[in-house]
């Protein structure tokens, strides 16, 4: 690791946390990426894995919400239709089981974001700029 590239490695290494610091060490990583894009010292290579990192994030902090907000309206709108309007087992059973499959492809989502993350270090590696062939344009 160069000298140059220290604060990117710090960057993507906060990223790799994340999952598991409740979103905090993402935070402090796209405030230092978009700490590093405001001065504009870096050069266009490390430019595009800032804005990557930053972009990163923001998909998956947006997929996740979603995700949360989805699993907790649909559990709480069948467990509610269950136990005030029609009693049913199938019902209770699928209101049951709605975690677990919002688990599922929460899991999912971490994984591909482990997989970005490790891509973009490899690609910063060999001294290339940050991919965008997936997801959104934004």
């Amino acid at each position: 690791m160069n000298k140059p590239h220290k604060g990117i490695w710090v960057a993507y290494v906060l990223s790799c946390f994340t999952p598991f610091t409740c979103l905090i060490s993402g935070v402090l990583a796209i405030v230092y990426a978009g700490y590093r894009l405001d001065k504009g010292e870096d050069g266009d290579i490390l430019d595009s894995h800032y804005y990557g990192l930053i972009r990163t994030f923001f998909l998956n902090l947006s997929y996740f919400v979603v995700l949360i907000i989805t699993v907790a309206t649909s559990n709480g709108v069948l467990s509610g239709v269950n136990d005030y309007w029609y009693k049913s087992p199938v019902i209770d059973q699928i209101a049951y089981y709605i975690p677990y499959v919002g688990f599922v492809f929460g899991l999912i989502a971490i994984v591909i974001w482990f997989i970005r993350m490790y891509q973009g270090m490899s690609r910063l590696k060999d001294n290339q700029p940050f991919n965008f062939l997936k997801g959104p344009n934004l």
